[in-house]
């Protein structure tokens, strides 16, 4: 039984009213889902129009205490941060429930080619650059998952030749077996283990990207995520240097710059593509991420578009944008920098500016021991905030960074620019999740040009 005539027989729910709980809700309601259910842990706000909207048209809300009581037996929606395995939704699929998430919904009735992007982090750079090549070659593209909106909306004007470009999550991907043409697992670094049970679940989870006949793309340094092409008919790897051409197997191609152009590298020779300079975003990863969405579009599109769209990118909101503020300052938002890993790239890809350095937020159950070193040596001084400041000043205790710990976000941005001088860079980067005062990462960046905004104004 498919996932709507479920939902019209048997009753349905959507846990969880963020983005994808409130478009999930509107899809079904929209092939004329009955007795939906909208079930949230937090309180029903009143400021919250999209919730009540759908209760004008039928949904019957079921808020804090007892929202996960008596789900129905036809489709429940998990929102991507509720686990799967909880016992409510353990005894729903035993009575019959189909679980699903909003991109398995999505993917149920979804008519276009797939290709699918995760990782720990370059998810989202990957995936916009992946939808620009494909959009340059003239092609009907669709992006989402985990970036952006829901592309629920779009599947009437979806056909058999659109392309879906999709950033998966570990959260999504735990209960998700999606079939993509490709699929690139980017890296695979310790992540989301607040969430996860560990590093065995959330790697188990990444690896489901790859189907039985999808070509996979992963990065030529990480022999066990190599491994994953072992077998496979094609797999395409990624490196910042070419191979030997004893290192390469048969069924594998590999891209890398050599000789200053991206190059192709395969058992029958080595093609020259563009020039590396066509990429203007700074930094190792961003070179990473270029080949890796070459990889992920070569032989489909001309190359001629792959290169039109690589020299016209210019990054993601959020990640290491540059935003106005106070004259002879830089300021940059970082928002999308949720893990130490990612801060530690951007302050390399920023070198040698020494940035004043924004850090906190909600912690994942990551390390913050990694940073010392890099931030006694790139950063002029560290503003710690939210309710993550405590432990990330515990792990640089003795370090020599300069650390001042302000727990309110607003307060700590209006410190760093008050510090600031010309010639100076205040950067965001929070090594941390924005879910101890924001909705997401892109709220709390908004919040951060708002407020060099308001610098300038002064």
């Amino acid at each position: 039984m498919d996932p709507v005539t479920a939902a019209k027989t048997k009753g349905c729910a959507v846990l969880g009213l963020g983005v994808s709980g409130i478009a999930a809700a509107e899809y079904l309601l929209s092939r004329g889902a009955t007795s939906l259910l909208l079930c949230d842990k937090n309180p029903l706000k009143a400021s919250d129009p999209a919730v009540f909207a759908l209760i004008a048209r039928g949904a019957v809300p079921r808020f804090g205490d007892g929202w996960l009581s008596d789900l129905p037996a036809g489709l429940i929606v998990r929102s991507p941060g509720i686990r799967p395995d909880l016992p409510e939704l353990t005894e729903a699929r035993a009575a019959g429930a189909a679980v699903t998430g909003e991109v398995g919904l999505f993917l149920s009735y979804s008519p276009a080619r797939l290709f699918a992007v995760t990782g720990s982090s370059g998810k989202s750079t990957v995936t916009s650059l992946t939808a620009a090549i494909f959009r340059a070659a003239g092609l009907d593209v669709y992006a989402g998952g985990n970036l952006g909106a829901s592309l629920l909306s779009a599947l009437p004007k979806m056909k058999k030749d659109s392309v879906a470009v999709l950033e998966l999550s570990s959260f999504q991907l735990t209960d998700l077996s999606p079939e993509p043409e490709r699929a690139a697992i980017l890296n695979l670094t310790e992540n989301h283990l607040n969430w996860h049970t560990g590093m065995d679940e959330y790697r188990a989870a990444k690896e489901r990207i790859v189907g039985r006949n999808t070509v996979g793309v992963f990065p030529a340094f990480d022999p066990t995520l190599r491994a994953i092409g072992n077998g496979r008919k094609e797999t395409r790897l990624f490196s910042l240097t070419p191979p030997e051409p004893a290192a390469i197997r048969p069924n594998e191609v590999w891209y890398a710059p050599d000789g200053g152009r991206v190059s192709v590298f395969s058992s029958e020779g080595v093609r020259r593509l563009f020039p590396v300079e066509r990429l203007t975003l700074p930094g190792k990863h961003n070179l990473l991420n270029l080949l890796a969405a070459v990889a992920m579009t070569d032989g489909i599109v001309p190359t001629e578009a792959i290169e039109r769209a690589v020299q016209a990118f210019r990054g993601v909101p959020h990640r290491m944008e540059t935003v106005p503020g106070p004259d002879g300052v830089r300021c940059v938002d970082g928002s999308i920098d949720t893990t130490p890993e990612r801060t530690l790239a951007t302050l390399e890809a920023l070198s040698p500016a020494v940035p004043i350095l924004l850090l906190g937020g909600a912690g994942k159950g990551l390390s913050y021991l990694p940073l010392r070193e890099p931030l006694k040596r790139g950063v002029k001084t560290a503003i710690l905030f939210g309710k993550a400041a405590p432990e990330i000043e515990k792990a640089l205790e003795g370090s020599g960074v300069p650390c001042r710990v302000v727990p309110d976000f607003d307060e700590a941005v209006r410190q760093a620019l008050d510090l600031a001088k010309p010639g100076d860079t205040v950067l965001l980067s929070p090594a941390c999740t924005s879910y101890d005062a924001f909705r997401n990462f892109a709220e709390r960046g908004d919040r951060f040009r708002a407020l060099c905004r308001e610098k300038i104004k002064k």
